[in-house]
């Protein structure tokens, strides 16, 4: 401010004019004031997005601050001489006995997942995509998949000495919260809900939707084709698994009990109560996103406890995936998996999904939870032995939303078994961590920008390239979504009203 400098009294006088210049902007006018203030809050906000948007050391992004508010990563000291202090909230202990035997059961909030910022763009901002195999875009360019939390650190292993610790096997409780309640996986088989066209038939049938826009998940519609189910398809046996919240039992469980639920050969929705059409599975600590390990880990036990011996495939996801049953069932009766089972009667281990590399290293791999994952019968069974007690490289007392990163540690470190390749022939992908429009349109952010779904996946595809014909999940969709889809691939828009 040249005011500032000029002022009479002051020329000349380097030390003076230094040591009082909060008495010189004291001084000044209030307009001059507000200038001066503006300047200095314009310069750090464009300062700080300089730094945010282009390569910047991690501690200089919002992210490295952020991330330790989100979740709690485990430390070596979680694990460090045989005593536990994961689950929060809980008294350090040693590690022996059984482990939280009555852990408080809370709801999640509507927005139960609202730790994790990985929520995909709408579905209409998928207009303009163009066909053909993996060719160009038009219109905008589509956005890169949504963010995701920062990507877990490499889990520790425990001790090989560490003592072991009892899972309790919290089994199920029923409508009034009584323990022992056993499901029936047949029942939504046997009694399926009628499906109803929400919002309505032109919504759900007409590409674009009701506004006719540009549409990438029709677009993917016609290349993803529901198959006959073959007669070894017909043989497997395939149990399916959500997890859910009671904020979400009147929304995303109604879409998939109404829609592809019924196509599994059993189905269970777990949650934290039970009701006509979710069973209630207590597990360790409470009820939120970033104690998902611990959800998941008690409902691969209840499946073990009560359906091992039924069925012959056991899948799990989120409650919003999307399961083409007959392309899957087909997929697992095929030769290729049953040779890749091998054992002397066909029946070795074998673990199935969506190859990740952890935080983008060739090493280690897990399958990706969000596009959901599947482990046979013999797999599902090592895995229950590595998560009722612990040792043998698995970590089942820890805290965190990185359930698919400690299945795939608990079965590689324990059990020799690691995620298998479900690519078909031409390299496609079968199972898939967002929408169908949205792996029709992504294409890698340009310039310098990094995206981590490029790093972590394995020979990444694009365009029609990037999906299988025989394509068996997709992830984030929502209930409307979930009842578009349904609608397209299993012919409801064709019959009369």
């Amino acid at each position: 401010n040249r005011h500032l400098f000029t002022m009479r009294e002051y020329r000349g006088d380097k030390s003076r004019r230094s040591r009082n210049l909060y008495v010189l902007y004291a001084r000044l006018s209030l307009c001059n004031k507000l200038r001066v203030i503006s300047g200095i809050l314009i310069t750090i906000v464009l300062g700080w997005s300089v730094y945010v948007s282009c390569e910047a050391p991690s501690f200089l992004k919002p992210s490295f601050w952020l991330a330790g508010k989100k979740a709690r990563y485990p430390s070596p000291a979680d694990v460090e001489g045989g005593v536990k202090t994961t689950l929060r909230g809980a008294r350090a202990e040693p590690a022996v006995g059984a482990h939280h035997a009555n852990s408080a059961l809370h709801d999640a909030s509507g927005n139960d997942r609202d730790r994790v910022a990985v929520r995909r763009r709408d579905e209409d901002d998928a207009a303009g995509a163009a066909g053909g195999a993996g060719g160009a875009v038009s219109g905008p360019v589509p956005p890169p998949p949504p963010k995701q939390m920062p990507p877990p650190p490499r889990v520790p292993k425990l001790k090989p000495d560490s003592p072991p610790r009892e899972h309790p096997h919290y089994g199920a409780v029923d409508e009034d919260g009584n323990p022992g309640y056993i499901h029936d996986p047949y029942a939504l088989k046997a009694s399926p809900p009628d499906f109803e066209m929400i919002p309505s038939k032109e919504a759900l049938c007409k590409p674009g939707g009701a506004r006719g826009l540009g549409d990438a998940d029709y677009k993917m519609y016609q290349h993803v084709k529901v198959q006959p189910l073959t007669e070894e398809g017909k043989k497997v046996k395939l149990f399916c698994t959500i997890y859910t919240y009671p904020s979400h039992h009147s929304t995303h469980v109604p879409a998939i009990t109404s829609t592809w639920a019924p196509h599994c050969s059993g189905f269970l929705a777990a949650s934290t109560l039970t009701t006509p059409s979710t069973v209630g599975v207590p597990h360790a600590g409470e009820e939120k996103y970033s104690n998902i390990w611990q959800k998941v880990r008690s409902t691969w036990a209840y499946v073990h406890d009560n359906f091992l011996d039924d069925f012959d495939w056991f899948y799990i996801g989120g409650d919003d995936v999307f399961v083409i049953a007959e392309n899957l069932r087909n997929y697992l009766g095929s030769e290729e998996v049953r040779a890749a089972q091998g054992g002397e009667d066909g029946q070795g281990p074998l673990f199935l999904g969506r190859r990740f590399k952890l935080n983008g290293k060739p090493s280690p791999i897990f399958n990706s939870g969000g596009a959901g994952y599947l482990l046979n019968r013999p797999a599902l069974r090592l895995l229950n032995r590595q998560l009722t007690t612990v040792g043998e490289g698995c970590a089942p007392d820890l805290e965190g939303f990185w359930e698919d990163v400690m299945v795939a540690q608990c079965l590689r470190e324990g059990a020799g078994v690691v995620p298998y390749d479900t690519r078909d022939g031409g390299g496609r992908e079968r199972f898939h961590p967002f929408t169908p429009g949205h792996h029709y349109t992504y294409r890698p952010p340009g310039g310098r920008r990094k995206d981590w779904y490029v790093d972590y996946s394995i020979d990444l595809r694009f365009g029609e390239e990037c999906c299988s014909e025989g394509s068996a999940t997709f992830h984030y969709m929502k209930p409307e979504l979930m009842r578009r889809m349904y609608a397209l691939w299993y012919g409801e828009c064709n019959r009369s009203s």
